[in-house]
């Protein structure tokens, strides 16, 4: 029996030639940089690298150099807590005037301004005619 993509099918009560065959993968990578396992059928001579913790050994030091990173080290206090709302303190210059701005005055001196301006072109454009 194989499945979907042409592969057999994992034996699943642990029956027959699956059971007794043993594999190793390895990781290998295409053009496009992607990971995938490659299996291969072990040798008879394989033997797995077994993995044990022991009780009371600590790793030793090494001396550090220059390039090797250093283990973070932060507090809880200066750690960001998304979940702790902490409301900004606004200084004087971002609040708003404490009363209105009357836009009528603005709306005058800006009228104001530009007939000061039409008044100076004129001016200009007279003084140039009688040269």
């Amino acid at each position: 029996m194989k499945d979907v993509k042409g592969k057999p099918a994992p034996d699943t009560q642990g029956t027959g030639e699956s059971a007794n065959r043993r594999r190793v993968g390895h990781v290998v990578h295409d053009d496009r940089g992607q990971a995938s396992v490659e299996w291969h059928d072990a040798p008879e001579d394989y033997e797995r690298p077994k993995l044990e913790i022991q009780e009371g050994a600590r790793p030793t030091e090494r001396p550090k150099g220059r390039n090797e990173p250093q283990p973070l080290a932060l507090s809880r206090e200066s750690a960001f807590n998304p979940y702790q709302r902490a409301i900004p303190e606004r200084s004087a210059a971002a609040q708003p005037p404490s009363s209105k701005r009357d836009l009528r005055e603005l709306s005058k001196w800006i009228k104001m301004m530009r007939e000061i301006e039409e008044q100076k072109a004129l001016d200009r454009d007279a003084e140039e005619s009688k040269d």
